[in-house]
């Protein structure tokens, strides 16, 4: 089952309304574990400086002055997550949830991020998408790839949306 079909409302759902950031984590040297950084370069480009969209890569704690500064209501990740599902999957989670129950290369990090970011009132969401493969010098898999192109087209649309207050950014493009 692909949890694309069945999370996209909840995504809509989450951001609706809100002043939201997007902060793509990610290593692109190891395969599939790149894909949270890939989506968040391709949103840089499509979504223009009217929102705050950063690709931390694999030290998304660099830039938690500029998304406290921002103040959005919603940071949402983008990392990938082995959740024992097929490559490519996603799912939505509190960011709260890594650690306790969802294994990630970022775990540490990315769980002392949202506990500072929630400590400032902001909620902390990750969009865990399931790797295929990540080892050091592997190319994105196929599945994820895919994955990758529906998450892009999805957040755009959702970013151009009425009803959303993206999280303004000023300056240039960041990460990369």
């Amino acid at each position: 089952m692909k949890l694309f079909e069945t999370r996209a409302t909840d995504l809509s759902d989450l951001l609706k309304g809100k002043k939201f950031a997007i902060v793509g984590v990610g290593n692109r040297l190891r395969g599939d574990d790149g894909v949270g950084s890939v989506i968040a370069e391709q949103l840089q480009s499509l979504v223009g400086e009217h929102v705050l969209v950063v690709d931390g890569e694999t030290v998304p704690e660099n830039y938690l002055g500029l998304l406290l500064d921002a103040k959005p209501d919603v940071v949402l990740f983008l990392d990938a997550v082995d959740f024992e599902s097929e490559a490519g999957d996603w799912v939505l989670l509190p960011l709260s949830v890594l650690g306790d129950k969802v294994p990630s290369t970022h775990t540490v990090s990315l769980k002392l991020l949202g506990q500072v970011l929630e400590s400032s009132g902001i909620s902390c969401w990750l969009l865990a998408i399931q790797p295929g493969q990540i080892g050091f010098g592997m190319p994105m898999s196929d599945a994820v790839v895919a994955t990758a192109r529906q998450l892009v087209q999805m957040l755009t649309q959702l970013v151009d949306g009425e009803s959303l207050r993206p999280a303004e950014m000023s300056g240039e493009v960041l990460g990369g």
